[in-house]
């Protein structure tokens, strides 16, 4: 795989989670699992800017990391940095406009959310019924679990954000990448 091909995750949207992730578990737990990382990778990590496009593999071996060094599942950590991360910024006037979109507007929108963040693969989603959106990652074959993770984690909380309730996603790998099922009431 060229340096080209190496999926990359927004500098912005890492140093965003690190934050979260150090309100979650602790700066110090944070700090600690760092120190079991490989150098190149802590470094990687530690040195990211709002302009860096850090490879996706680096930012999961840190959150393997820090789930060892914290005790916890790193999906359900993960899924709850993400979540807590979209919240977050989602407080402003956005949460209040979302709550005015329709479902449909709303999804159409959902792959926006998702281009600023990952340098790999594409999102379309759609409505497939009341209450449920289908969302297609394509163009990114081999996809890891915490990827799909990830994504799952940020359209629960734009839909939960946007007034949604019970919102719930399942996902599951494709050929070219995977296929998430939102639905909510």
């Amino acid at each position: 795989m060229s340096d080209h091909d190496v999926p990359r995750a927004s500098g912005a949207l890492i140093a965003k989670e690190r934050k979260v992730l150090e309100e979650i578990v602790g700066a110090d737990t944070v700090h600690r699992a760092l120190q079991n990382v490989p150098p190149a990778i802590r470094r990687e990590y530690d040195t990211l800017t709002p302009l860096t496009k850090i490879p996706t593999e680096v930012v999961e071996t840190v959150y393997e990391a820090v789930a060892h060094e914290a005790g916890r599942d790193v999906f359900r950590m993960h899924r709850d940095v993400v979540r807590t991360g979209v919240e977050q910024a989602l407080k402003s006037i956005w949460r209040v406009l979302l709550r005015f979109t329709g479902d449909d507007a709303l999804v159409r929108r959902t792959p926006l959310f998702f281009n600023r963040g990952l340098s790999k693969g594409e999102l379309q989603a759609a409505m497939v019924g009341p209450g449920k959106a289908e969302i297609r990652l394509t163009g990114w074959a081999g996809v890891s679990a915490m990827q799909i993770n990830g994504i799952a984690a940020a359209v629960e909380a734009v839909l939960s954000c946007a007034g949604r309730q019970n919102v719930r996603v399942e996902s599951h790998r494709t050929l070219d990448g995977a296929c998430l099922i939102a639905t909510w009431d």
